[in-house]
Order: structure tokens, then C-alpha cells, then sequence
């Protein structure tokens, strides 16, 4: 291993040759395996079975490998039209990838019983037991195979052309604001980020004006382009059978409906908990109530700056202090070439970590700014490619956790950073800067998505009726917020289902939740490891490596003894967030007498 800090991440070597010829070389494999698959219908006996499934497998980690691959391309610098032509390259690997697995699991199903249980019972499925079962039930809990693939082929321009659209008519949206006595426009999302996040409140009220006013000329066209992606997605599942438009998220999650309801009802139970912030907010900003863009802006600002290799010592530190595993982890991460810092003009906005089961390796992309939230984030997605790279040791279809059990890891490795670097603060200031930023993050969490989730839910119900008009989505909205906000903000935001890209997602249903679950998850796991630290690594290793093929009750009650149909588990989830609650109201109580 290195001794030298890198700054910059190897993509070279995960494919040595380019990508090029990797293309190729899977494309000719994939139109070879699909179509034995598709003369073949069925494997005759349990060998043809395992070579099917290791042949598919294998097949289907090469391709989100080099879906990442491209991401990644594209990602270091957004104007390199090399990356954009491997990223259309890799979607339409990935299209036939997506053909391929449709005809594999009517395969799987036209399987006879009796052979498929006792084909089942083998040891080499043990691993991907649940993912085979989960496969061959869906076939069953859909169309004809002539029908589903006519749906994936009109969804092209119907379904995700939706979707397209959203994307496109939001990117061009443009928000006049003043700027240093100047007027200028700016994209949506850097207005928003404005309007969230500026140290002025009279510069933030400004620019939210000015992004209600925008969302006011838009919302007719947008109301057209949410009530048909919700229509086609209503009109799908009733096609199916399906009467609960919330099974497919259940399903993507591998939770059930019973544990979800018992964690939205710890949720509300929970709602004081902001409530009690945004009053001491309020009181610290010297503002009768918060607005809706209040919410986001600190009222504390860290003054430490830290230098990229103080940085990664604290995460190394911190890892190691949880287990000499974690920690040598961190090390090869930070030495080995897989997290990329620097930041640059060309490069993507945001964080995220990309995953290679091929070579066993990840690469984290972020922009480091000297701050003590660059720490909390490097935390964060080395957090994911540690869960990677226990799941890599996984067969190819274990390897994918759903998004809920996808953030339990990279939660759980913030909070033993964020916790250590609140502890290790220099000034008061930068301490309550931090607990700010925990509490905020928390909140988002357990209420502001909970309540965009319960909107989206409504808005489906409705839908089932009819078309919505843009005003009767925003009375919708505003009920939704008013409800979880209370009368503890000034406005509510009832234009965010205009601007929040999750509610137009073609492959994950209902995607805000999801987030929900994992936070809440990944703190309940977090609580328990304070209460028994010594014992606890050894086990969340274990769940972690579990976590792509087996379900999220299943894991809970096999590894920690919980049960998630109950809100025991729930409540104690929340008590991170009670105990950084806490702390700050105590802190900021000095400052207001």
C-alpha cells in the first residue's frame, strides 16, 4: 500500500484496455446468452440451470460495472464528450442487459415446482436464494412476456419519455435574481441552493420570491407532465392486478407494508422533535418564525479549515477507532487511488461513490473545500464502498442492496465521524455549526420527506380519478406540509413536487422514501453499537454482507433481534437525533439569556 495521500483517483486500471473493446466483447455476449435463453425457454436439468445463473450473473455485474465506469467518465469532467458517448454507450448495454433479465426470469418461472425447490435447496443458491425467489415471483406477478415487453418497449417514448421531459423542461427553467446591484438568471437549482443557503435572510427571501413567482408561470406545463408519468404508472400497475400502488417500492426495499406503517407512526409521534428546533431557531435568528427557506440556512458558521490530509486522517482515525478493519479500509481508499478531492471547474456537482465488483474496488467523486462537511462526506461515501466491498465478496445478484439498506452504511459511517468531529471542534461556533448540520440532516429525513412521500402517495390516490389541475396539486402539497410543519413555519414550499427530480423517477417507485428508511435503519444500528461497542462490528458485518439478498425484516431480526413490524425498533431510532437535539438546545441556551 501507498504511503502518500492521493488526490486524484486510478479509473486506468479498472479497465486497463479502455472501454471500448470491453463494449463489444459484452455486447456479443449478451446477444448470445439472451437468445440460448430464449430458444432454450427452460433448463432442462440442474447443471444447464447453474450455468444459466452464473452466466447471467456474471453478465449483469460486467454491466453496472461499466455503467459506473461511465458515470465516473463523465462525472471527473461534464464537457468530455468522451463521457457522454460511453454514457449513451452503456444505456443501451444496459437496455439489452434489462431484455436479457426479462427473459431469464420467465425462465426462471416456466421452471416445474418440484424441480425448482429442489434445485433450490442446492448449496450454490444459498446466497442468492431470495434474489431467485424474488425474480420468479414477479413473472408471476405480471403480464403475459409479450405484454411486459411490449410495455418496456412503449415505455421508451411514453413512460420514461415523461421523464425525459420533466428533466429537460426543469433544466431549462431560468430565475431572475439581483446579484452585487445586478440582475442575472440563474438555472433552478443553483437559484434554490441560493435561496437555502445564503448567510443573508433578506438575500435568501429574495430569490425564494423569485422561484415562486418562476414555479407560478410553469406549473400548468409541469401539472401535464406529473399527471402523465403518475398516469402511466397508475395505468401499469392496474394492468397487473396490482391494488396497492406502493407494492413495487415494498419490493425495491425488500420491506414490508407493516414495518413501513410502523415507522410513518413513529414518524408522527416524532414531529416535536422539530418543532422544539425550529422555535430555537427561530429565537437564535432573532426571527418570529422560520420560512420555508429558513430551513436549510445555518445560523452558525464553522470557521476551521482543514488541509485535504488532516482530513483523512480524522476519517482514518475515526474508522479505526470503530475496527482495525475499518480503518486499514479507509487507509487503502485514501492511498490506493480510489477517492477523487480536487476540485475543478468542469466537474460534477455533489458526491458519490461508484462500484466495481470486478475488481473489488470503488471510487468516491467530491470536490474538497477545506471544510469539516467535507470530512462528514468522505465519511459518507467511503461509508457506501465499504458496504461495497463486503458485498463484492457476494455472487452477482447479492451484490445490489435496495436504497433503504443502500444508505445504512454510509449513514452509520457519518455518525461516527460527525460525532468525533463535534467532539474535536475547536471553538463553540464550529461545534454548534456541526450539531446544526446533523440536526438538519436528521430532520430532513424524518419529516421533510415523510411528508413529500404522504403527498406523492395522495396524489396517486387522486389520480386514479382523473387528471389534477396544477392549482388542486399545490393545495394538495400545501395540506401535506402544513401537516408535518405545523405552525412552526411562516410559508411552506407547495411547488417543491415541481422541482424534486425523485418524484419522476421511471425505475424506482415512490424514490423519496427509501432514504426515510435507511436513515432511520442505520441509526437504530448506530444505537445499538453505542451501547455495545466492543461486540457490535463483527455482527453489522455480517448484516452488511447479508444486505443483497436477504429482506430488511429478515436482516433486523436475524442480526440485531429486532422487529420492524413494531416501532420499538423505530423509536429507538431516533434517539441520535433526540441526543443532537439536546446538546444544541442546551449550547445555544446560554447565548439567549
Amino acid at each position: 500500500m501507498k504511503n502518500t495521500v492521493m488526490k486524484k483517483w486510478d479509473l486506468e486500471r479498472l479497465f486497463p484496455d479502455g472501454l471500448e473493446d470491453v463494449l463489444t466483447k459484452k455486447n456479443e455476449q449478451l446477444e448470445t446468452l439472451h437468445n440460448q435463453i430464449k430458444h432454450s425457454k427452460t433448463p432442462e436439468n440442474f447443471n444447464d440451470f447453474l450455468l444459466m445463473v452464473e452466466e447471467v450473473q456474471k453478465l449483469y455485474s460486467d454491466v453496472f460495472a461499466i455503467d459506473e465506469y461511465a458515470i465516473c467518465l463523465s462525472s471527473e469532467d461534464v464537457q468530455d464528450r468522451n463521457g457522454h458517448y460511453f454514457m449513451d454507450q452503456s444505456q443501451r448495454l444496459k437496455a439489452k442487459m434489462e431484455t436479457l433479465l426479462l427473459t431469464f426470469n420467465h425462465s426462471l418461472a416456466a421452471i416445474h415446482e418440484s424441480s425448482w425447490h429442489e434445485w433450490m435447496r442446492a448449496e450454490e443458491f444459498a446466497e442468492i436464494h431470495t434474489s431467485l425467489m424474488e425474480r420468479r415471483k414477479q413473472v408471476k406477478d405480471r403480464l403475459a412476456p409479450e405484454l411486459e415487453q411490449a410495455i418496456h418497449t412503449l415505455s421508451m417514448n411514453g413512460f420514461e419519455g415523461w421523464e425525459d421531459l420533466f428533466e429537460q423542461e426543469f433544466a431549462s427553467l431560468r430565475v431572475p435574481v439581483e446579484e452585487d446591484g445586478k440582475r442575472t438568471e440563474l438555472s433552478f437549482d443553483m437559484a434554490f441552493m441560493k435561496a437555502m443557503l445564503s448567510k443573508d435572510r433578506s438575500v435568501r427571501a429574495s430569490i425564494a420570491t423569485s422561484i415562486i413567482e418562476v414555479c407560478k408561470q410553469n406549473q400548468d406545463r409541469f401539472a401535464i407532465i406529473f399527471n402523465h408519468f403518475a398516469g402511466f404508472r397508475n395505468d401499469l400497475y392496474e394492468l397487473r392486478g396490482w391494488t396497492n400502488p406502493l407494492k413495487e417500492m415494498y419490493e425495491q426495499n425488500r420491506i414490508t407494508e407493516s414495518s413501513v406503517n410502523s415507522m410513518m407512526k413513529a414518524l408522527h409521534e416524532h414531529k416535536d422533535l422539530l418543532y422544539r428546533f425550529l422555535k430555537r431557531k427561530a429565537q437564535v435568528d432573532d426571527i418570529p418564525k422560520p420560512d420555508w427557506y429558513d430551513l436549510y440556512a445555518p445560523s452558525f458558521t464553522a470557521k476551521t479549515t482543514l488541509t485535504y490530509e488532516e482530513a483523512t486522517e480524522i476519517v482514518i482515525k475515526q474508522f479505526s477507532q470503530y475496527s482495525e478493519k475499518l480503518g486499514d479500509f479507509a487507509k487503502q481508499a485514501f492511498h490506493e487511488g480510489w477517492v477523487d478531492a480536487e476540485p475543478h471547474e468542469n466537474k460534477r456537482h455533489g458526491a458519490f461513490c461508484a462500484s466495481f465488483p470486478h475488481a473489488k474496488e470503488s471510487r468516491v467523486l467530491l470536490s474538497f473545500q477545506g471544510t469539516y462537511q467535507d470530512v462528514v462526506t468522505m465519511a459518507h461515501e467511503l461509508g457506501h464502498a465499504y458496504h461495497n466491498t463486503l458485498l463484492h465478496e457476494q455472487p452477482g445478484f447479492a451484490q445490489h442492496a435496495g436504497t433503504g439498506l443502500a444508505e445504512t452504511a454510509s449513514t452509520f459511517a457519518e455518525n461516527l465521524v460527525l460525532d468525533a468531529v463535534i467532539d474535536l471542534a475547536e471553538t463553540e461556533e464550529d461545534a454548534l455549526s456541526l450539531l446544526e448540520m446533523k440536526i438538519i440532516n436528521g430532520l430532513k429525513y424524518t419529516t421533510f420527506i415523510p411528508a413529500k412521500f404522504e403527498f406523492e402517495n395522495d396524489f396517486y390516490e387522486k389520480r386514479k380519478q382523473g387528471k389534477l389541475s396544477s392549482s388542486e396539486i399545490i393545495d394538495l402539497m400545501e395540506a401535506k406540509e402544513r401537516d408535518w410543519f405545523g405552525e412552526e413555519l411562516e410559508h411552506v414550499n407547495a411547488y417543491n413536487w415541481m422541482s424534486i427530480p425523485h418524484f419522476y423517477d421511471t425505475e424506482k417507485a415512490f424514490y423519496n422514501l427509501p432514504y426515510t428508511i435507511g436513515y432511520l435503519f442505520s441509526n437504530g444500528i448506530y444505537s445499538q453499537y453505542k451501547e455495545s461497542p466492543t461486540s457490535f462490528p463483527e455482527k453489522y458485518e455480517d448484516l452488511l454482507s447479508h444486505s443483497g439478498d436477504l429482506p430488511m425484516d429478515e436482516l433486523c431480526a436475524d442480526f440485531l433481534g429486532q422487529d420492524l413490524n413494531t416501532q420499538t425498533f423505530w423509536n429507538e431510532s431516533f434517539r441520535p437525533l433526540e441526543e443532537a437535539i439536546e446538546d444544541y438546545l442546551k449550547r445555544t441556551e446560554n447565548d439567549l439569556s
